[in-house]
């Protein structure tokens, strides 16, 4: 198989584009489940903080999940090297029984060389660089500063998984052009890693917990890493866009870079909108500022007011006492008068009549 074959020249620019279409279709469709499955899970937050609630769950989600994709391409990047290196290498087998490479480069001749005598270290350096790629990639092409050191371990580990299931669906559905033995060893690997992540010398049951418990947390973000990969790979390959014939995992690997260039379009995309947010929101700086001053001179203006509300608070007590003894009083000289005008119609007063009087 030649460098042609795994570039894949038939794949024209136009059906990159539409299959970068595509990409970013499913991974819209895929952001607008995990944002329905946040607006579901922030029912029970106080309606006072459900709002933002949902948004800082919508982004640190929506994160995770760009998490699982990097990781889930670094690893298939790693396992699609290997294949391809070791293809060359029984390419070159026969030319080296053969005795005939001394007309071939040194680079080639080196990489043999190199490959059979040493490819558990070579394979060690390609695990090395694929998590190099991987921190390049989520720190600095696709910055995403809200995920924790705990959680991002535990969607790394699930992509070390994804290339695990993605490549015992491949020995036992398909990719006849690849045998069993060629990916028997990067699965080997991959248990090595994840078991070396669950267990270590210094790490106690409770650590083993706590890794369980993220992975199964984060569980459902491979589960949305699987569907995504695996329908856009088989609308690759059904409409020619990705070859049998170039490994399927080649056709995985393609599959994930369209993913993460819309993944890269869609972080982007938001943090270029917020940021022509901001200054729009700047330009009203200056009018800000007069309202403070005006809020300023209100509150001068509300002690004022407070002082003089004070002073007439007291007068109107002191108003409210006079007019309330002036009523008693006038009451009482009405009551008195009308006990007169009674008593007299009857020709004279009343002992008890009298008392209350003096009352």
């Amino acid at each position: 198989m030649t460098i042609d074959k795994y570039i894949n020249p038939d794949f024209t620019r136009a059906q990159q584009l539409v299959f970068l279409g595509f990409a970013f279709a499913g991974l819209l469709i895929i952001s607008l489940i995990i944002m329905f499955g946040t607006r579901m899970s922030v029912c029970l937050v106080h309606s006072s903080e459900r709002h933002d609630e949902f948004k800082r769950r919508t982004v640190d989600n929506m994160q995770l999940f760009f998490e699982m994709m990097i990781s889930s391409t670094s690893v298939i990047l790693f396992a699609c090297a290997y294949i391809i290196c070791n293809h060359i290498f029984e390419l070159l087998t026969p030319l080296y029984q053969a005795k005939k490479m001394g007309s071939m480069p040194m680079g080639i001749k080196w990489f043999y060389y190199q490959w059979d005598k040493n490819k558990d270290f070579l394979l060690l350096f390609l695990i090395s660089m694929t998590c190099f790629i991987n921190t390049v990639l989520d720190k600095i092409i696709i910055p995403l500063r809200r995920i924790s050191k705990e959680d991002k371990a535990s969607v790394r580990m699930l992509g070390m998984f994804y290339a695990i299931i993605v490549l015992t669906c491949f020995t036992t559905f398909g990719d006849a052009t690849v045998s069993k033995e060629q990916y028997s060893p990067i699965m080997m690997y991959y248990f090595g890693l994840m078991i070396g992540r669950f267990v270590y010398f210094d790490a106690s049951f409770v650590d083993f917990i706590y890794a369980i418990l993220g992975a199964i947390k984060h569980g459902l973000l491979l589960v949305f890493a699987l569907l995504l990969s695996g329908i856009l790979s088989v609308i690759g390959f059904k409409l020619g866009y990705l070859i049998k014939e170039n490994y399927y995992i080649v056709g995985l690997l393609y599959t994930d870079i369209f993913i993460l260039v819309a993944i890269f379009i869609m972080h982007h995309l938001r943090g270029l909108l917020l940021f022509i947010r901001n200054e729009e929101d700047e330009e009203y700086e200056e009018y800000d500022d007069y309202d403070d001053e005006d809020e300023e001179y209100e509150d001068e203006e509300d002690e004022e007011d407070d002082d003089e509300g004070k002073e007439l608070m007291l007068k109107r007590k002191k108003k409210a006492k006079k007019a309330k003894k002036l009523k008693v009083k006038q009451q009482f000289n009405r009551r008195s008068t009308d006990k007169l005008k009674e008593y007299d119609s009857y020709g004279g007063y009343d002992n008890g009549d009298y008392d209350d009087f003096d009352v």
